[in-house]
């Protein structure tokens, strides 16, 4: 019985994160965490791998580091005594511990994860799967997120190439991967390649998801990036306070995503001769940086040179 509710519970939590609903999903996950306390056995074993991976990456998306490095550490080291190193679920949990690395800053551990757990997957699915095509995804993506686009570029379109023959052209992981391949054709300043890429990106989520989703304001704030570069500020600053808005709105204000587009709206309005609009952005983006990520994270150093610097180029 109580493993059934579990199960219950984790999909509730699931669709709450599907639907950006992150403090409701953190909620049902911790159900799901409670019923299995005092159960034994290898479903239990499995629901407390699980649990504790959605609260990691809840608290994760909601910008609670240490909370998150917390979970997500304890079900990897849980996933290696209980099921072995080789496990797709140890692999699971290294892909989500590597997340969590990508978003502190701490790359070199992030992709150490990645490469191991997609060596085991590869070793025993091939290359054609889906969890394979996650590993691609989320090395590319933190190789983007060093500013290695050469070297990530094969891996997130690998990870776009297996998911549509996989899932199809416009199933939301495939859109997803190919929203990430675009962020690295626009560190290769290939725009020609990536706008087209956020256009239907974003055609297919605002009709599944709404206007007033993450995923949208991501990509959003990625076609307005792809504007500024081309020279179209006005159009660059639109999309930029349209995702500047849904953001404060789904993750408030004090989020380090929120900050990262204010930031941007910032580079826009430094190129366009309004000094001191733009140092308020970069003043709010420094301030949440340095709270949530810390003083040396890339993204802290880039807003607090900005504050004295007249660079163009958004982050």
């Amino acid at each position: 019985m109580n493993l059934a509710y579990s199960h219950a519970c984790l999909n509730r939590a699931a669709l709450f994160q599907k639907l950006g609903g992150y403090e409701s999903a953190l909620s049902a996950a911790q159900e799901a965490l409670d019923a299995v306390d005092s159960e034994t056995g290898r479903g239990a074993e499995q629901i407390r791998l699980q649990a504790w991976g959605m609260i990691g990456n809840m608290h994760r998306q909601l910008a609670r580091y240490p909370e998150a490095e917390k979970y997500l550490a304890r079900a990897l080291d849980f996933a290696v005594q209980v099921f072995g190193d080789a496990a797709d679920e140890t692999s699971i949990a290294r892909n989500h511990l590597g997340v969590l690395y990508k978003y502190t800053g701490e790359f070199d551990k992030g992709e150490s994860l990645y490469r191991a757990a997609l060596t085991n997957l590869i070793e025993k699915h091939g290359e054609t799967n889906s969890i394979v095509a996650v590993l691609y995804h989320n090395l590319g993506g933190i190789l983007h997120a060093r500013g290695d686009f050469t070297a990530g570029e094969p891996y997130a379109r690998k990870a776009w190439e297996i998911n549509r023959e996989l899932l199809g052209e416009d199933h939301p992981a495939t859109l997803a991967d190919a929203a990430a391949y675009a962020g690295v054709l626009d560190g290769l300043e290939r725009y020609d390649e990536s706008e087209p890429i956020y256009l239907r990106v974003l055609e297919v989520f605002e009709k599944t998801y709404g206007a007033e989703h993450y995923e949208v304001a991501v990509n959003v704030n990625n076609l307005a990036g792809v504007r500024f570069r081309r020279g179209d500020d006005a159009g660059a600053e639109s999309l930029f306070r349209r995702a500047l808005q849904v953001k404060e709105k789904i993750l408030g204000a004090e989020h380090p995503d929120t900050a990262l587009t204010a930031y941007n709206l910032g580079v826009l309005l430094q190129k366009t001769n309004r000094d001191e609009e733009a140092r308020e952005q970069f003043a709010r983006a420094l301030r949440v940086f340095q709270a949530r990520l810390g003083a040396e994270h890339p993204k802290t150093v880039a807003a607090r040179q900005r504050i004295a610097s007249k660079n163009e180029t958004a982050y």
